[in-house]
């Protein structure tokens, strides 16, 4: 609707909106909330596509000639993280059996820890990270059941393209 006025003798034209009609015919449909969102294109599959797909390409540890177990011994694995890991042993293995860490950048298998295997690995999960990943390779006392004789703590880093390792590998 328009008006006119003539205030200062200078007519001004003035548009006055109408209120919203309240007929229901009138208002527009409700739109549908929106799709959830898929996930984030930088993060990776789940754990276990991810460890298939990792162990696929691990060959057999060499000392003893055993492929992996598929189900991991331990880790943090993340798909949206710049590093993670899964730990996985021998098949058949024991407490004191070889262990292997796999890396992975957001989900994506980057390669094992060590180009060797060692018993006695862990995740130290207080002190890893987004883009850390902290294991404990134990060495063992006077016998399997007993306290370590010693814990070699090492880190590896993401760098923004590669994995480094930044403390001493475990002694052979």
């Amino acid at each position: 609707m328009t008006a006119c006025s003539t205030q200062n003798s200078t007519p001004t034209t003035v548009t006055v909106t109408a209120p919203p009609s309240a007929s229901p015919v009138a208002q527009s449909p409700v739109a549908a909330p929106p799709p959830v969102a898929p996930p984030s294109p930088t993060c990776g599959p789940d754990q276990a596509t991810a460890l298939q797909s990792a162990l696929a390409k691990l060959p057999a540890e060499p000392v003893t000639g055993r492929g992996w177990q598929t189900a991991p011994i331990g880790g943090d694995y993340n798909p949206c993280a710049d590093l993670s890991t899964v730990l996985v042993m021998i098949e058949g293995g024991t407490a004191s059996s070889p262990v292997q860490a796999l890396m992975f950048h957001r989900g994506t298998y980057l390669g094992t820890g060590t180009s060797k295997a060692y018993g006695f690995t862990s995740l130290n999960a207080a002190r890893s990270t987004d883009n850390t990943v902290v294991l404990d390779y134990a060495t063992p006392g006077e016998c399997n059941a007993c306290a370590p004789a010693s814990v070699t703590s090492v880190r590896y880093q993401w760098q923004g393209d590669h994995v480094e390792m930044l403390d001493p590998p475990p002694p052979s």
